[in-house]
């Protein structure tokens, strides 16, 4: 295959999403005229390996795979191997030096200063080791197994022996393993070992003198422990030969003993990477036998920040500090998912976002064109890019192409003055790949060979002799490939931007590939370069050293110039056309910016290094064991921090953030001569001060002159980058960020309310970060709260009550995940106006008509690093302020909201056909924001769809409450996706947000999910589609039939059920909202059917002590959802939380479902969420309600805080409660005067059902009326039916249960065979039955055990009637009604 048919391969062959990013360039070797084969043996060749073909020489374990390297250590983390063998016995060494082993030494006078940390590193100690009785050869340890995160290395017996010990070793590895066949085991330790005994079978708790405990396992190859017969003698032997795994793990404190024993056996021998689009990143990890538990394996902070798939944090685990970046923590999952927000990456252009200031354009122009004539004048672009190493000339090629940008900028593309600039670009590459005669190509960097022992490509200089360390820094040795080669790739990128006829220039475009193919390639089918040379997988950052043997692992200087390269991958791939690579492009450049955030680039409250080592605000040098503040040409400040900002490019401000950059400058830049001749003064004032300050910035670079420019900077592309940036963040919106740019419906007001006001907030990071800089109109200051603070706020006062058109909030990078605005006419008196996705970008929400405020609030969901630069408050010109209008905020119920962000305006799609007695009124609203128009009634609803696109896109992504991920169809006409309500109501409003965007769409309903009629025929937009009907539409399913195939991000349905009214304003009917008839008479209360009542809590704002994980948030409690749960943190010793009722009530019961089970916890109230009262104490069982029964003489309230006093090991709540009216007590009951609280009034026996209407989940359904919740409903006229092949249903019985016996009713299809299965968690299952056959009708199984969860996995497909479950509570404590005084 050629290059040019590969290129056509790439433009021709659409991108569908879910499909893998890791897709090969080409997969020819590249073109022997470009990369001749070097003549000579080349200096480090491969040594120590049996792996084939192209290998790593940036990874982890390079030092093994060469022969002066074999006896020095490496670091897959937590712990740091070697393998000795001086007594002929193998060894593999085992290191894992705690934080507090570290060696520190501070600075002096010289360098950083006395009070500063200069480096880290930690020793190395053999605590334990995998060692054997007999004797090994002397070729040492083999590499006979590589992946992208960790290999195979294997030590042999003697010759004419079998013996041998398999180690798979892995980045992140919990457990050290070696499988010894053939061996007797050893454990060895550099220290003496103190105690060595059996727990149980196969286990072992190892101790030694310096006071480290270790695990030792003894497993067989079927996953099974050792039996009885295996032990090991006190000096470590084990007491016969063993065939399978020995396995160390560290234990740092009791705990983790059980946690390391239950996923002992899940060997982990194989690990693949998967990339897909908009940034999912999958680690899929093979076990070495099919035991049922998952892998317990590290993670780094970064990972659990991007975790979003199955995978959890062990927390009860302590975590492990490796030598570098701080804490690992334990995730149990035999896959990882993690997801990162790609969409700053996707949005880089070639040029900053904000254009400078109008002012400067005439100047900045005369200075492009300056330097273009600077370089034409006597060849001074030779000068510029012919310095005969890659590095330096290609940070001369890159400074040339940003010229060419700024003429193409001012004068067009096709001006004579940037095709001229392009020209010497196009020049400059003709002597890379197709040299012609001198003097031409004087001083060009001489051709790269391509290397066939390591397989890639490398520098001539040095590429045989020991220049192969130092020569361009090592390029022979493949030391900074990724540096080096990046500057190239962005200027090829220029030049197809600047002359797109090149696209097609195959040499050209083959020699480009060919550099991304070896820093970068992304497939296994590209045999010849190794997969990601450069870039780790696993600490999602490059690694720049090669096969140069380094004693502290791999380093990593320059994180900038790492950035680089990703970013030119991301334009190489865009420019071309190549959607697949522009997209991985995009997700290594977001993971590799996160990451250089965490850890590189360290603002004051970095965690992860020594405090006195963050005050240096840069690593400099980073090991894999030491971090060293220096870099490997000097020891200036200028050189450590101006080597982590260069080049000046879009891409740097994604890791030079405003606040890191203020640290920085006035931290250590400020402090130093700065002089106006020295070039790194340009880098330094250019990457920094530009960002915090720019016109200060502007007026010191205007002042230098241009040859005291760094070497990769020009005066012209300085002085642009810095009025850019002030453009941006003081001199005025730019086009692409300006609120005149928003095509709302209405002209945006000019005036903004809250500049100046009065801004208060619920917390303030420090005075420098307070509510007042949110209001102050610069872009360059912010509002921070701390934190920990759970949903914190930020209000304006506007001084008096004004008509309000939109909102526009500027979070920055750190947004949050979404946030409510709130109005009050009257102090207090909250009213919601908007739910909004969090965004980076500057965020306008047209808000309600009319809306009437005083005061405005933003809410935000969740905590965090959170940044808001500034929050702007614009008026409706067009509604009058009235005296009706000062008592209240809410909306008007007749006018559909309209919200919209600045990159996306808002427009009204007429409505085709729609039924005659309802009026609908449809509009298009934005995608980064919600109105507020109550609750989803399709929130996790039962859902089908005509077909799904992929495995990714199934239907119920479209009602999962999460606009980033969707249901999707195939290509075909008249695709239709349906929500059943599991009830009746009265649907006022229809909401879509579409991924592809359909030309028109079809509402429809139906009684019963066959038979449907249509509600409106709707034209598609882009944005948020909603859809009012007036007067509401009464049905139980909802259907969108799309014309041609479609996607839906999320559809949300809003109502009320038939004839239910709401007690406030504020307020509205719950989806578990019912009517009944109440009579009261003077101290009873009696019902003659359920209550007419509303969920006060239901998604109000609410507050915790803490969470345990970020699936746990508080806000789960109070989202109509028992499938969700509130959870606190381990360790919080009183833990709490409260709802804001947004409004006084006179509440009368709380009712509170529980997760976990709780001893006491008490019922709180507040008028203010500071001053408490104890209502109430009381007890709670897993998986069971109780009710707590207010007094009548109970004050009014506006708060209701639940505090945990008594229980396990967290406080859990799956549904918090509030209701203003009685609940049913029963006819002739007497209403209680005192609080109390009482448990269910019915308790399971074995003669009860546990299963009736309890949530379920199943593997498919077939029909519309036949899904899941239909085999717990009770009703044996109805059925589940899965689909074909090997399909389930489990069900949750919402607590622990003693199980008796199981009834399937079995419906018109019988299964092949069924096994019965239980489960604690959902996630590990265990097997109650095996293999039983079916009967048909209903049919008994005895069970046994206990569990919350029961599964039936039918074999070749199944329906089921009614799926009944018999047992009894594990806890009947609370079967008995209790009371408890009212404590005050």
């Amino acid at each position: 295959m050629t290059a040019v048919r590969f290129l056509v391969f790439f433009l021709e062959v659409p991108f569908a999403a879910g499909e893998s990013l890791l897709q090969p360039l080409a997969v020819e070797q590249p073109d022997a005229s470009m990369f001749p084969l070097p003549q000579q043996a080349r200096h480090l060749p491969p040594f120590g390996t049996e792996v084939q073909g192209a290998k790593a020489t940036n990874k982890f374990w390079a030092n093994w795979v060469v022969e002066e390297g074999r006896e020095l250590s490496i670091h897959p983390m937590p712990y740091v191997l070697r393998y000795e063998s001086s007594t002929g016995a193998p060894n593999m060494k085992v290191s894992r030096a705690s934080s507090d082993a570290r060696v520190v030494q501070y600075g002096d006078s010289e360098t950083n200063g006395a009070d500063k940390i200069r480096y880290y590193f930690s020793p190395f100690v053999s605590e334990f080791g995998l060692s054997a009785v007999e004797s090994a050869s002397q070729e040492g340890q083999i590499i006979v197994k590589e992946g992208l995160f960790g290999v195979h290395a294997e030590v042999r017996g003697p010759s004419g022996t079998q013996r041998r010990i398999l180690f798979p070793i892995y980045s992140g590895m919990t457990y050290v393993s070696g499988f010894y066949t053939g061996f007797t085991p050893k454990i060895s330790s550099d220290r003496a070992l103190l105690v060595i005994e059996r727990v149980s079978n196969g286990i072992w708790r190892l101790l030694n003198n310096g006071g480290k405990e270790f695990r030792v396992y003894a497993i067989d190859a079927l996953g099974a422990f050792a039996d009885a017969s295996f032990d090991f003698h006190p000096d470590g032997r084990m007491t016969k030969a063993f065939e399978g795994w020995i396995r160390l793990a560290e234990v740092q404190a009791p705990e983790d003993r059980e946690i390391l024993d239950f996923h002992a056996a899940a060997v982990l021998v194989d690990w693949q990477l998967e990339v897909e689009q908009d940034g999912i990143i999958k680690y899929s990890f093979t076990k070495q036998a099919a035991v049922p538990k998952q892998v317990l394996h590290f993670a780094y902070a970064h990972h659990q920040k991007l975790l979003a798939g199955n995978a959890q944090v062990v927390t009860e685990l302590t975590p492990l500090a490796p030598p570098t970046k701080g804490l690992m923590k334990g995730i149990a999952g035999d896959m990882w998912q993690l997801q990162v927000n790609v969409s700053e990456a996707r949005s880089l252009g070639f040029l900053p976002a904000s254009e400078p200031d109008a002012s400067k354009a005439e100047d900045l122009k005369e200075k492009a064109y300056g330097t273009l004539q600077f370089f034409l004048h006597s060849d001074q672009w030779r000068q510029a890019m012919f310095k005969g190493s890659y590095y330096f000339s290609g940070k001369g090629f890159q400074k040339v192409a940003y010229t060419c940008l700024m003429l193409e900028k001012y004068y067009g593309r096709e001006h004579s003055h940037t095709q001229s600039c392009a020209n010497l670009l196009l020049r400059g590459f003709q002597c890379l790949y197709a040299p012609g005669p001198a003097p031409e190509c004087n001083g060009a960097p001489i051709d790269l060979y391509y290397d066939s022992a390591w397989h890639g490509v490398a520098s001539r200089e040095g590429f045989t002799d020991t220049g192969c360390r130092t020569a361009d820094f090592g390029n022979a040795c493949y030391n900074d490939h990724h540096y080096h080669f990046s500057y190239f790739v962005v200027s090829a990128a220029v030049l197809v931007k600047l002359k797109p006829e090149f696209a097609q220039n195959t040499p050209f475009v083959s020699f480009v590939d060919t550099l991304i193919r070896d820093t970068a390639n992304p497939s296994v089918q590209d045999s010849h370069f190794p997969q990601f040379r450069s870039f780790d997988w696993f600490d999602l950052h490059s690694w720049s050293r090669g096969v140069i043997p380094s004693a502290d692992g791999k380093d990593q200087e320059s994180t900038s110039e790492e950035l680089n390269l990703l970013y030119g991958i991301h334009l190489w791939g865009m420019v071309l056309q190549r959607e697949p690579l522009q997209e991985l492009g995009s997700t290594m450049l977001t993971l590799c910016a996160l990451t250089i955030r965490e850890f590189f680039l360290m603002t004051d409250d970095n965690p992860h290094h020594p405090e006195d080592f963050v005050t240096n605000h840069v690593t400099g040098i980073f090991f894999q064991n030491k971090v060293d503040y220096a870099t490997w040409f000097g020891w200036r400040y200028d050189f450590i921090h101006g080597i982590q900002m260069l080049p000046v490019s879009p891409a740097l401000l994604m890791i030079r953030t405003p606040e890191f950059c203020r640290q920085e400058w006035d931290n250590v830049l400020s402090r130093l001569p700065l002089s106006p001749t020295d070039p790194w003064t340009s880098l330094l004032v250019t990457g920094t001060l530009s960002i915090i300050e720019p016109q200060e910035a502007y007026s010191r670079l205007s002042a230098m002159l241009p040859e005291h420019m760094d070497d990769g900077l020009t005066w012209a592309w300085a002085l642009y980058w810095t009025a850019s940036l002030e453009a941006a963040n003081g001199g005025g919106p730019s086009p692409s960020t300006s609120l005149a740019s928003s095509t709302g419906s209405t002209e945006a007001p000019e005036e903004n309310l809250a500049l100046y006001r009065l801004a208060v907030a619920s917390s303030d990071l420090s005075a420098d970060f307070a509510a007042a800089r949110a209001v102050d109109g610069l872009f360059v200051t912010r509002w921070s709260p701390v934190s920990t603070e759970q949903n914190p706020w930020i209000s304006v006062d506007l001084g008096e009550v004004h008509a309000l058109s939109h909102v526009v909030l500027l979070w920055g990078e750190f947004y949050p995940t979404s946030y409510v605005l709130q109005g009050a006419t009257e102090a207090d008196a909250w009213s919601n106006l908007a739910v909004v996705a969090g965004s980076s970008e500057l965020l306008r929400s047209d808000l309600p008509r009319p809306s009437f405020a005083r005061w405005v609030r933003v809410v935000i969901q969740g905590s965090g690093d959170l940044r808001l630069w500034e929050f702007q408050v614009f008026e409706d010109t067009e509604t009058p302020v009235t005296s009706a209008s000062t008592t209240a905020s809410t909306t008007s119920t007749s006018t559909v909201a309209t919200v919209a962000t600045t990159e996306v305006g808002t427009t009204l799609s007429g409505v085709v056909t729609t039924q005659p007695e309802t009026t609908v009124v449809t509009s298009t609203v934005g995608p980064s924001t919600t109105p507020f128009y109550g609750p989803n009634l399709a929130f996790q609803k039962p859902v089908l769809s005509s077909s799904f696109r992929s495995a990714t896109e199934h239907a119920y992504k479209a009602v999962d409450g999460d606009v980033e991920s969707q249901w999707a169809s195939v290509s075909l006409n008249d695709q239709w996706l349906w929500v059943d309500l599991l009830g009746l109501y009265a649907v006022n409003r229809v909401v879509l947000l579409f991924g592809d965007v359909p030309q028109q769409f079809v509402l429809q309903s139906a009684p019963d999910g066959i038979k449907w009629s249509d509600l409106a025929t709707v034209n598609g937009a882009t944005g948020f589609v909603s859809t009012e009907f007036q007067p509401a539409v009464l049905t139980q399913w909802l259907r969108v039939v799309c014309q041609t195939s479609c996607s839906i991000r999320e559809l949300t349905i809003h109502g009320d059920v038939p004839g239910a009214t709401t007690a406030t304003t504020a307020t509205t009917s719950s989806p578990l909202t019912t009517t009944a008839a109440v009579s009261t008479t003077e101290g009873t209360t009696s019902t003659t059917g359920p209550v007419n009542r509303v969920n006060l809590a239901e998604l109000k704002p609410v507050l915790a002590s803490s969470q345990r994980l970020a699936t746990e948030h508080v806000s789960r409690m109070v989202d109509a959802s028992l499938s969700t749960q509130w959870a606190s943190a381990t360790g919080d010793v009183a833990p709490w939380a409260w709802v804001d009722l947004l409004g006084v009530y006179n509440v009368v019961e709380v009712a509170t479902h529980w997760a976990e089970d709780v001893g006491d916890y008490e019922v709180q109230t507040s008028r203010n969420a500071v001053e408490w009262t104890t209502v109430a104490h009381g007890a709670g069982l897993s998986g069971q309600s109780v009710r707590t029964i207010f007094p009548e003489n109970t004050a009014a309230t506006q708060w209701i805080r639940i505090v945990c006093l008594s229980f396990a090991s967290t406080c859990a709540i799956k549904e918090l409660h509030v209701y203003d009216v009685a609940g049913p007590t029963g006819p002739g009951t007497t209403a209680t005067t005192a609080a109390s609280t009482t448990a269910p009034s019915s308790t399971a026996v074995p003669g009860e059902n546990v299963a009736l209407n309890k949530p379920v989940l199943a593997s498919s359904s077939v029909l519309p009326n036949e899904y899941a919740s239909r085999a717990v409903d009770g009703v044996a006229s109805t059925q589940w039916s899965s689909g074909a092949g090997d399909q389930w249903i489990w069900v949750d019985l919402l607590g622990k249960y003693t199980l008796n016996h199981v009834v399937l009713m079995w419906g018109s299809q019988l299964p092949n065979s069924f096994n019965l299965e239980t489960s604690f968690n959902a996630v590990d299952w265990d097997s109650a039955v095996l293999q039983q056959l079916p009967t048909a009708g209903a049919q008994q199984v005895a069970l046994g055990g206990t569990a919350q969860w029961l599964r039936v996995y039918c074999t070749g497909g199944c329906s089921i009637q009614e799926l009944q479950v018999y047992g009894t509570p594990v806890n009947r404590r609370l079967e008995q009604e209790v009371s408890a005084p009212i404590l005050v």
